[in-house]
């Protein structure tokens, strides 16, 4: 097995793919007959030196070393024409060269006989005839030479008669064969041709026949489906009319909700920053009367307590501001550890775990937290509604746990929404309640839709402001839950490293409070009461204080009486505003100092003057603690 797969490499050397049957016949017959010569011709070239005869060894060793290079060059082209015709022609000049000789006690002109067939073989009916009549021709005007010669004397007369006649037998059996080959090769090509052009007409049919067959399936399911679409018309046409009214019913009730949102959004936008004016006197006034009195007086309790409604009336503003989402983000460093931690000694909270002694809560919080900026109000009101979601859904007994910790996003992570890459803190509640279907986590975002019992708790608003303040935030919410395997919601806050922006919201005692040295401060703001109200706390800090009604006033008096800082209210109607009054003081100044006092306004403003170099935003209602706070943080920048 292993010799014939070696032989059939050999006598396939220079095939190509592209090579058709005849081209394949006359490699095969070239490979054979150089093979075969090339080992006759080396043992005779052998020989031949044995027997004294050097010239013709070295002839047949150079025809082999020929043959050997046709054989290389076949194969590395494929160029089997111009192989067979060099082959036939070194066969045709070879024999003749031995004819010439005699070989071998004068036995060489033997080979001449094979040569009609080699060269039928290798070459065409044509080039073979003329190749073998040349090689006749040589041997029969060599033969005339040698007879007529006293010299040569290489054949005899009996020779020339029985080699001639010989010869031009084997020729004419050679080309008699050849050409019945020919005819027999090209009427099997045509009956190939015939054969094949008859399968193409039948699959030409077949197809012919399968596009009919398909175009009548098309025609009869074209039928068909009009019948169908004209019967789901009539069928649509019922289905929408009951649709467009059911439609008709769900839009009406969302415009109402629509409405609802529209009229709480123009009333808390309309009102906070005059509601945040008059909670100042009762925010600000206490806290000032306040530093006055002994730590025993009787009078410390009552104002105590109207200084924490006034605080309580403020958080509700801006909890209106937070759902008609018009409201100023009051950004502050937040730890959500010490948010978690405060609303869960709330009173709030206090009175949820009473009326719920069978629920237990626990809490993981990361010991090293990283801050986020936001509104830590804001912040608590999120985890409120939580918590009392999360107790909602436990019937009486069941397990509520609250936790936080610092991630890392290196991809962006898809759950309920798409959460970005990035360094988030992640405060996770989780509860064993009833869980939630697919499609009520889709919905309970949505304003007004709640499962809670009508009367008992909500309105349907608390989810959607979690959902705006999460956003207001810059940060992403994720949901798992399902029918009785409970809830989980993951709230993901961008970290931050910055240190501050603004005064944070903290108690401190009387005698803890910032004491000015005589700094010259000045008040803009339109309102007579928030003037007094400055004026009396920033002198009672130890700050030499004045006030002005608008913003021209301040830029008025800034160029004749220069200040330490200018407290800036953002709105004063009619005139400009605080970010335009800020551009105007350094127009005058440029290192005039200044920090913008509001209880409302766009968000953009309130940044762009930040941007600007405005030092910090204090919020209206503010305490005597927090713009002691802001005024020597800011005197000290």
């Amino acid at each position: 097995m292993p010799l014939l797969r070696i032989a059939k490499k050999i006598i396939s050397t220079g095939v190509r793919s592209n090579h058709d049957s005849e081209a394949r016949r006359k490699i095969f017959l070239f490979n054979v007959f150089s093979h075969v010569s090339i080992i006759c011709l080396v043992s005779l070239g052998i020989t031949a030196f044995i027997q004294k005869s050097p010239i013709l060894g070295i002839i047949d060793l150079s025809v082999a070393l020929l043959l050997i290079s046709l054989i290389i060059y076949l194969y590395r082209s494929g160029n089997h024409r111009f192989c067979s015709h060099v082959a036939a022609l070194l066969a045709n000049i070879f024999f003749c060269y031995l004819f010439v000789t005699g070989g071998v006690n004068s036995t060489a002109f033997m080979w001449l006989y094979t040569y009609p067939t080699l060269a039928f073989f290798l070459l065409s009916i044509t080039w073979g005839s003329v190749a073998t009549l040349v090689l006749f021709l040589f041997s029969l005007i060599f033969l005339i030479i040698d007879l007529s010669s006293d010299t040569i004397n290489v054949y005899s007369v009996d020779f020339a008669i029985r080699y001639i006649p010989s010869f031009l037998v084997v020729f004419l059996f050679s080309y008699l064969l050849e050409r019945n080959r020919v005819g027999t090769h090209k009427a099997l090509v045509e009956k190939q041709e015939m054969l094949t052009h008859l399968v193409d007409e039948l699959k030409t049919k077949e197809t012919q026949l399968e596009i009919a067959q398909d175009r009548l399936e098309q025609r009869v399911a074209e039928r068909t489906a009009e019948l169908i679409e004209m019967n789901e018309k009539f069928r649509e046409e019922i289905e929408a009319r009951k649709k467009t009214e059911k439609e008709r019913r769900r839009l009406e009730a969302e415009l109402s909700r629509a409405q609802k949102m529209e009229v709480l959004g123009i009333l808390a936008g309309g009102v906070a920053h005059d509601l945040n004016n008059v909670l100042s006197g009762i925010v600000s006034y206490p806290d000032l009367l306040l530093t006055d009195l002994a730590p025993d007086d009787p009078l410390r309790a009552p104002l105590e307590t109207i200084r924490k409604s006034g605080k309580n009336a403020a958080a509700i503003v801006q909890d209106l501001l937070s759902l008609s989402r018009r409201g100023v983000m009051i950004r502050e460093m937040v730890s959500v550890n010490t948010v978690v931690k405060d609303y869960f000694q709330s009173p709030e909270y206090q009175k949820l775990s009473l009326i719920n002694p069978g629920i237990k809560v626990t809490m993981q919080l990361s010991k090293d937290l990283r801050l986020v900026e936001g509104s830590a109000v804001h912040l608590q009101k999120i985890i409120m509604n939580l918590v009392i979601n999360a107790f909602e859904a436990i019937e009486s007994v069941g397990e509520v746990s609250v936790a936080t910790e610092n991630k890392k996003l290196d991809a962006p992570l898809k759950g309920y929404e798409l959460i970005s890459s990035g360094s988030y803190v992640v405060l996770t509640i989780q509860d064993s309640g009833s869980g939630m279907s697919p499609e009520v986590v889709e919905k309970i975002f949505e304003p007004f839709y709640t499962r809670k019992q009508m009367g008992r708790s909500g309105s349907g608003l608390g989810m959607t402001v979690v959902w705006g303040t999460i956003k207001d935030h810059g940060g992403f919410l994720d949901i798992h839950s399902g029918p009785e395997l409970g809830t989980t919601i993951s709230i993901f806050l961008p970290a931050t490293s910055r240190d501050t922006i603004a005064a944070q919201e903290q108690s401190v005692e009387d005698d803890q409070l910032s004491q000015g040295t005589g700094q010259m401060v000045l008040i803009a703001d339109d309102v007579l009461e928030q003037r007094e109200i400055g004026v009396s706390i920033l002198e009672k800090l130890g700050y030499k204080a004045w006030a002005v009604p608008s913003g021209e006033e301040a830029v008025k008096f800034i160029k004749e009486h220069p200040v330490d800082l200018v407290l800036l209210d953002m709105i004063m109607p009619p005139g400009i505003d605080g970010l335009d009054t800020f551009q105007e003081l350094r127009s005058v100044n440029p290192n005039q100092k200044a920090v913008l006092v509001s209880g409302y306004s766009e968000n953009d403003r309130v940044r762009e003057a930040l941007d600007l170099g405005i030092g910090a935003y204090l919020k209206k209602p503010y305490t005597i603690e927090q713009i002691s706070q802001v005024v020597t943080m800011e005197l000290g920048r």
